[in-house]
This record gives structure tokens, sequence and C-alpha cells, in this order.
């Protein structure tokens, strides 16, 4: 069994989701994941807080750690999704709706196994206003991956309307500049990877800001922050250099000390 589909462990191809559920057709819904049980805590603390901004009613902590345990096979990924369901009258604006919830494991994958390429993508800016919450609007993150992919670049990132670097398709983003990390501020993911790097900083008496800002001329470093790829090294955005990875190393190596 590698799912948890509304209170039965089942296969996760036995798993039945109707396409007139809110959560499809209208993504009313959440998610969170995670590799195992890493940051267990931290990523319960942003998927509850999640949960409470759409609606839902979490499962509590330590039946959920339950579930990953009884279903966790080796090194995973860990998904958890609540969705609003279909309504009895089928209106789009009935929320008397069902609440769904699964967890599904898959294997764990890394995002690259060297410094990656990221395109700027400034066509359709992030919508603002709820991105600290994970949903799964992903227009603006799509089509900066569709552009990336066009012109060769491993992945993107988007602005915000204010034309703020923001994130991309799935992670957070931090520089450095003068031994300093800076990372997004505004209408970013409360991202736990992010989280994790501002804690190992305040460690190693590294300066972390959070910041708004449109250029990337001044920095010297720059990596992107997920559950899949901790902290991947940037080479490039655009036709921009990265040639220092110093200080990004320091924090790799960090990063897999207290997360291994």
């Amino acid at each position: 069994m590698n799912s948890y589909f509304n209170g039965k462990y089942m296969p996760l191809d036995d798993v039945r989701i109707s396409p007139l559920d809110f959560g499809f057709i209208h993504c009313h819904a959440t998610y969170d994941v995670m590799r195992g049980l890493t940051h267990f805590d931290k990523h319960y603390k942003r998927f509850a807080a999640d949960c409470e901004y759409y609606g839902f009613t979490p499962p509590a902590k330590r039946d959920l750690k339950r579930i990953i345990v009884e279903l966790i096979e080796g090194d995973m990924f860990i998904w958890l999704i609540m969705w609003k369901g279909t309504p009895p009258s089928g209106s789009p604006r009935d929320m008397t709706g069902p609440d769904n919830f699964l967890v599904y494991t898959k294997p764990y994958y890394p995002i690259a196994s060297k410094p990656i390429k990221l395109k700027m993508f400034n066509d359709l800016p992030r919508s603002p206003g709820y991105q600290e919450h994970k949903n799964f609007s992903w227009i603006e993150l799509t089509q900066a991956q569709r552009d990336a992919d066009k012109h060769g670049f491993d992945t993107a990132l988007v602005r915000s309307v204010e034309g703020y670097i923001n994130e991309g398709p799935g992670f957070g983003v931090c520089f450095v500049e003068n031994g300093t990390v800076y990372t997004p501020n505004k209408d970013v993911l409360n991202s736990v990877t992010i989280q994790v790097v501002e804690e190992m900083c305040v460690k190693l008496n590294i300066p972390f800001m959070r910041a708004d800002f449109k250029k990337i001329a001044n920095f010297e470093e720059c990596f992107i922050c997920s559950t899949s790829g901790g902290l991947t090294s940037v080479s490039h955005i655009n036709d921009y250099e990265f040639k220092s990875f110093e200080l990004t190393k320091r924090l790799q190596e960090e990063y897999a000390r207290i997360s291994g």
C-alpha cells in the first residue's frame, strides 16, 4: 500500500477523485511535501496553517505521523493533500461538499547533481495575496517552466506584480552578497527549506535577510531551496553568471548533516 485516502490504506492506483471536485475545478486545495520524516514538525505546522487558511481541518499531528510511518519504505517523498469535494447541489457556490484527505508516497529524486541555469520569466507576474500558503494554482509557474524549456534552461524564476524577484516552480531562491544571504520576502511560500537555511545561518554566524529586490547584478552566489533538492547551486540566471559557490557549499554541507 502506498497511499491513505479518507481513512483507508490502499494502492494509489485505486484512489478515485471526481473531476467535479472543487479541488480540481476551483483549486480549493492545499498540500505539503516532505522527504520521509525530515523536518516533520515544520512541515506539519505549515500544513496545519494552510489547511486553516483554506477552511480544512487537518489530521492530528500524531495521527499523521502514524500514517506516514505505515506507508514509508526507504527514501521517499510524502505528499499530503486536502481538498474540497463535490457539493450535493453541484453549484459552484455551494461550499458544503466533503473534505478529502490523501497521503501518498513516491520514490525520492533530486533536482540536479550540478549547478543549474534559471530563466527569468517576466511575462506573467505571480498572483499576490496568498502565495505563502501552498496551493495548486501554478499557472504562472507552469508558463515560466514552459518558457525555460523552450529556451534551454533547467527551470525558471517569476516576479511579483511589483517586479520583485519571487520564486520558481516548486522552489524558493536565495542569493549571496558580501557574505549575507538574501531571500525574497513578499508573496512567497512559507518555505520549510528556507526556514532551515535561516536557522543554519544563525548557527554559523552568517547574516540572513528577507528583502524585496528586482536586480541580481550585485549578487555573487545563488541557490534554490526545495524539499527535493535541498540547496541546489545556480550557475546562471539568463546570461548572468554566478562564479562563486563558496558560501553555498558551506550551507549545503550543513544542510546535509542536519537533514541526513
